[in-house]
């Protein structure tokens, strides 16, 4: 019986991290949606790029929230790390932005998006909040 219960605790366990790990991703595609629609908004975007350019410097902040981290902590605090990872991430990918030339910035946006409980930043608000204003003008 012992054997059964323990059976049975592990499959709950798996099927907890499986629903995790689906959330998980599930929240990675509505961040990569997200910044699809709005890279070209945003103050470091440079015409004539594409999303692809920005993509890596987008999951390095979003990942990098995660895994260092929490709602207090501020992102100049993990940013070498950041530059590291993003800088390994992209080695050889002609097309990636460089840290220097808005890598650092879109990471940090997606740092900032990723570290709010409701997935949207206070920037997100002001932006569509001034973007009503000019509308109503």
């Amino acid at each position: 019986m012992a054997n059964q219960q323990n059976r049975g605790q592990d499959q709950q366990s798996q099927g907890s991290q499986n629903m995790q790990g689906q959330q998980a991703q599930g929240q990675q595609g509505e961040q990569s949606t997200y910044w699809r629609q709005q890279f070209q908004n945003e103050p470091y975007y440079q015409q004539g790029q594409k999303f692809e350019q920005y993509e890596q410097a987008y999951r390095t902040g979003e990942q990098g929230r995660a895994q260092y981290g929490s709602q207090n902590q501020e992102f100049q605090a993990n940013e070498q790390n950041l530059r590291s990872e993003y800088e390994n991430n992209t080695r050889g990918q002609q097309d990636a932005v460089k840290w220097d030339q808005g890598g650092q910035k879109a990471c940090q946006a997606a740092w900032d998006r990723a570290g709010s409980s409701s997935q949207s930043s206070d920037r997100d608000t002001q932006s569509s909040q001034s973007q009503g204003k000019q509308r109503g003008s």
